[in-house]
C-alpha cells in the first residue's frame, strides 16, 4: 500500500470516528418502544436542525474541498504514483460517500418520522 494511502486511511478512521461520536450523542434524545423501534411521537429530535445535519455538511464541505485538491493535483500533471493524488483521491471517495450515505439515511427517518406520527391525523 502507497503512502498516501495509509495516512488517508488514518486519516479517515480518525476523523469518521470523531464524527460517528458527535451522531451517536444525539442517541440518548431518541425514545424507542418495546420492540426498540423509534417512537416518533415522543422523539420530535429527527424534525429539528442537530449536530448531525452540520456534521453532515462539514463532511460534504470537505468532500469538496479533497475533490478540488484531486483536481488540482491532475491538472499539474500529477500521477497516481504521488501520495497527494493518492490521499485526495481516498478522502474525496470516502467522505463523498459517507455525506451521501447520511444525507439519504437523514432524509428517510424524516419521512419515516412523518408517516408515523401524522398518519392518523390525515385519516
Amino acid at each position: 500500500m502507497q503512502l498516501g494511502f495509509m495516512i488517508s486511511t488514518i486519516f479517515s478512521v480518525v476523523l469518521g470516528s470523531v464524527f460517528a461520536i458527535i451522531i451517536a450523542t444525539l442517541n440518548k434524545k431518541v425514545v424507542k418502544d418495546r420492540q426498540k423501534k423509534i417512537d416518533f411521537k415522543k422523539s420530535d429530535i429527527y424534525f429539528y436542525w442537530t449536530r448531525w445535519d452540520y456534521v453532515t455538511i462539514i463532511c460534504a464541505a470537505y468532500a469538496f474541498i479533497c475533490i478540488v485538491g484531486l483536481a488540482v493535483c491532475l491538472l499539474m500533471e500529477k500521477t497516481i504514483d504521488n501520495n497527494w493524488v493518492q490521499f485526495f483521491l481516498h478522502q474525496a471517495f470516502m467522505f463523498s460517500l459517507l455525506s451521501s450515505i447520511w444525507f439519504i439515511t437523514r432524509i428517510a427517518y424524516v419521512f419515516k418520522g412523518i408517516k408515523e406520527r401524522w398518519s392518523d391525523e390525515f385519516k
